[in-house]
């Protein structure tokens, strides 16, 4: 048996061009080119069809974003083999068959883990990368390039064609290891780019969850125990936040400097609090909305000036690295800043009357595509955040969409959020949104059970 799965890598695989543009028209190296232009009709159920314009330039869509048109070059936009891949992928026998399936695997960028019975692990990195130049030179795709002038342009990518990747990373250079004694990963830094020769990708998730994961595992292999589904399964479900541990220590000395007796005991609250994001901590709620209300408090002003959306503001990594004495944190210096983010969650607290992190972090901030309350899940406390093992964040929100342990010769274990239906009225539309909020996970069969009610056939086609 093998075993085998994929998060977001992260890699950088879009890049955004302008234009000398002049109406319909637009300057392409020597010549002028008309931007090819179709119409497409929508139909509105109910209502008036809608009609779009989408206009294309050699590289891609051309779009209106933050004020500026640019065109779109994404590796999405042209026809790929990753639909074979995983269908060679679900039927390979071992290592090899898995590593040569994977080569096929053009688009999106992930991270692909394997383990087998026969003690094999790999870590390969999937995607095709592009290779972009100005003048001859290599460069990041961290900016919006120059179309007219032809720069960062992709060599042998077709748009809405067939492309050869003549200009690309060849897929053996991608990232990837063979056979470590055990590896993981989520979401964060995959290697830096000096180690690779090429630009990957300028930004990643804050390495918390991945870190937490490795000293998990390193923690355990060093005690001998064996890695088992019990072990998986806590790791799995660790609600451990290691920005707590960066801005806890901090926090209590700030507040324990104040003559504040609401200060002082939140700061013995947190003092004696193990950073563990459970739905049922009064502590965890506390620095869930503080570490907000904090980064709020040292950027608002600047952000609000430059009018630039909330995406953009700083992660936690970047605010714990600022220094004691950065410009960001004013004259009154970063404990004072610090104090006043916790009075303000104090006073929030006091008004809302929540008690527990899972009164405001549970299963009703997911909501349906179509925005209909009706179709959204019930609400059920859930810990976690989207910087610990067990990631849920109700700002997206976001989370784990499908967690899976697996025992070659054993129980394979799973759990998704919501259903396997799609249906509202089906009884399996939200029947597991409650051991998901729980992390209790269900032992899957590799047995069919039950008459099949679709069966695929190969044909001629």
């Amino acid at each position: 048996h093998g075993a085998w799965g994929f998060t977001n890598a992260g890699a950088d695989v879009i890049d955004f061009y302008r234009y000398d543009r002049d109406g319909e028209t637009y300057r392409y190296g020597d010549e002028r080119r008309k931007f090819a232009v179709e119409e497409q009709e929508i139909e509105v159920d109910g209502g008036d069809d809608e009609t779009v314009e989408v206009r294309k330039s050699v590289h891609g869509p051309v779009i209106e974003e933050s004020g500026q048109e640019v065109g779109v070059a994404w590796t999405g936009h042209t026809a790929t083999e990753t639909t074979v891949a995983l269908y060679r992928l679900s039927h390979s026998a071992g290592m090899a068959d898995a590593r040569a399936a994977i080569e096929q695997f053009d688009a999106p960028t992930q991270n692909f883990l394997y383990a087998d019975g026969d003690g094999n692990t790999l870590y390969q990195m999937t995607g095709r990368i592009p290779l972009r130049t100005v003048d001859g030179e290599a460069v990041h795709g961290d900016q919006i390039f120059d179309g007219s002038a032809r720069e960062g342009e992709w060599d042998g990518f077709e748009p809405f064609g067939e492309s050869t990747w003549d200009g690309f990373v060849p897929v053996s250079e991608n990232p990837h290891v063979v056979n470590p004694d055990y590896l993981s990963t989520a979401n964060q830094r995959i290697v830096d780019d000096d180690r690779l020769g090429y630009y990957l990708a300028a930004s990643y998730a804050d390495g918390y969850r991945g870190r937490r994961i490795a000293d998990l595992l390193d923690d355990r292999v060093g005690s001998g125990e064996p890695v088992d589904l019990d072990f998986l399964r806590e790791v799995g479900r660790d609600t451990y936040d290691g920005r707590a541990a960066d801005f806890v220590p901090d926090l209590v000395s700030a507040a324990r400097d104040s003559n504040d007796e609401e200060l002082q005991a939140a700061a013995d609250r947190l003092d004696s609090w193990e950073y563990r994001m459970d739905a049922d901590s009064r502590a965890a709620l506390l620095f869930d909305l503080w570490i907000e209300n904090y980064r709020d408090t040292v950027f608002a002003d600047a952000f609000e000036d430059s009018a630039v959306d909330d995406g953009f503001r700083p992660s936690p990594a970047t605010v714990t690295a600022l220094p004691e004495d950065s410009r960001w944190f004013g004259s009154g210096g970063r404990a004072a800043l610090m104090r006043r983010a916790l009075r303000k969650t104090l006073a929030e607290l006091d008004e809302e009357g929540h008690k527990t992190y899972g009164d405001v972090n549970h299963t009703g901030h997911i909501g349906h595509p179509l925005g209909l309350g009706f179709l959204g899940y019930p609400s059920h406390a859930r810990g976690g955040t989207g910087w610990t093992v067990w990631n849920y964040s109700r700002g997206g929100p976001w989370g784990g969409s499908w967690e899976m342990q697996a025992d070659l010769d054993g129980d394979l274990l799973g759990l998704l959020p919501g259903g396997n239906s799609g249906h509202y009225f089906s009884e399996h539309y939200d029947n597991q949104i409650e051991r998901w909020a729980n992390g209790e996970y269900r032992r899957l069969s590799r047995e069919i059970e039950g008459d099949p009610t679709t069966q695929f056939v190969e044909g001629d086609g």
